[in-house]
């Protein structure tokens, strides 16, 4: 069922060309000022919160797997995730917070999820200024006033889960400058709301006192966004500078991985009825690729994708219905005994554009933290561009801003 004020904005031709005046922050337009969706996105606030509710409670059981499936050993539990034993070994037991992205399909009146990304490396976080804008441009004011439509800024919700101090941002490897211009973004979104934090990588780090330092500088903060790979050989000052936070844990990259989402799909029939329901609701069927028996996943290709366990942007992920069975056999063939994970294909309620004929396919991005709902990510492009919506991967791919109500 499509959304009410998504139907009023539709209907109303007035309003169709919003997108095209809005006034965004320069670093923001840099990153995404040429690839917008031509429409913004509505939902009410009391679904965006029982969402991000089910995620909250899905996170739950994720870290509840340790202890149900491996005696509470958190390196036999790394170890099935197809984590190198020199990873395993930055770990911590402790819980990590809660905090992180849920890509998630729009079908009819449910969500299905498609993957879970936990921890602070998370991306689309400063498309809040771009729902900022459109919630402030002109044109869509009597709108605005019509519907009580609001947002949540993913970038506001972060700081406040960060608190005060020196805050840095790291990244690891020469990735702040590859990813620089939505850096650039994402430091210009938190200068917006009041917070100057630091740039900065891994390898740049020196401790004293405690404390880590960037150029001189005493952190009380870093919020991370380097990788479990990129921390090997590099974490010894984490290791002494005691008195400043890390948010988050290293921890939390074991809760985004698909093998996490392969596992509890697999172990589903020892759940709690309540707990069993929730998983039916939101996750798909997901499986280790090499859990899975080589003729049913041929058979089966039209309704299934195949998945990196632990790469992002729409890297390494190969749907079974754009491939023919020959192309089909030899990919499984070849990732046997590697890192992947089968999905049964989510087939999501497509999206209208005004101007364009064409249905559209969106990802909604539900951030949400120990606070619950936290803002979205809006991606979304032409249904044929391709099975994956990914800023980064796919070219069609558009960014949208999201308006509650």
């Amino acid at each position: 069922m499509t959304d009410r004020v998504t139907r009023a904005f539709l209907s109303d031709e007035s309003l169709h060309g919003v997108m095209e005046r809005l006034d965004l922050p320069p670093a923001l337009r840099a990153v995404y000022g040429e690839r917008l969706v031509p429409r913004p996105f509505f939902l009410e606030r009391s679904v965006a919160e029982r969402v991000a509710e089910d995620i909250r409670q899905l996170f739950d059981l994720l870290v509840s797997l340790p202890a149900r499936l491996f005696d509470g050993s958190l390196a036999r539990f790394a170890g099935a995730l197809g984590i190198p034993p020199a990873q395993v070994a930055l770990l911590s037991a402790e819980r990590p917070p809660f905090h992180g992205r849920a890509d998630i399909y729009r079908v009819g009146d449910g969500f299905r999820l498609l993957e879970f990304n936990s921890g602070s490396q998370l991306g689309g976080r400063d498309l809040g200024d771009l729902a900022r804008a459109i919630h402030e441009v002109p044109e869509l004011q009597g709108f605005v006033r019509r519907h009580g439509l609001t947002f949540v800024h993913p970038v506001e919700e972060l700081l406040r889960a960060v608190g005060s101090g020196t805050v840095a941002f790291l990244e690891a490897g020469g990735m702040l400058r590859k990813f620089g211009k939505g850096f650039a973004s994402l430091k210009e979104s938190c200068a917006r709301l009041g917070v100057d934090v630091l740039l900065g990588e891994l390898e740049d780090l020196t401790e004293r006192n405690g404390y880590l330092h960037l150029d001189g500088t005493r952190l009380d903060t870093v919020v991370r966004f380097f990788s479990l790979d990129n921390a090997v050989g590099h974490t010894d000052a984490f290791v002494k500078a005691t008195r400043t936070e890390v948010f988050t844990p290293l921890t939390s990259f074991l809760y985004g991985n698909k093998s996490t989402l392969a596992l509890l799909s697999r172990h589903r029939d020892g759940l709690e009825d309540h707990e069993r329901a929730l998983v039916d609701r939101l996750l798909p069927w997901t499986r280790g690729l090499d859990d899975v028996e080589p003729d049913y996943a041929r058979e089966h290709r039209e309704n299934l994708i195949l998945k990196v366990t632990d790469e992002f942007a729409g890297t390494g992920i190969h749907a079974g219905w754009l491939h023919d069975d020959r192309q089909w056999s030899e990919l499984l063939d070849d990732r046997r005994g590697q890192p992947f994970v089968l999905q049964e294909r989510v087939r999501p309620t497509l999206d209208t554009v005004p101007g364009d004929e064409r249905p559209w396919l969106t990802t909604w991005g539900w951030f949400v933290t120990d606070e619950g709902f936290a803002g979205m990510s809006i991606r979304s492009m032409p249904d044929a561009a391709g099975a994956v919506v990914s800023y980064g991967g796919n070219p069609h791919t558009r960014v949208s801003g999201l308006l509650l109500h």
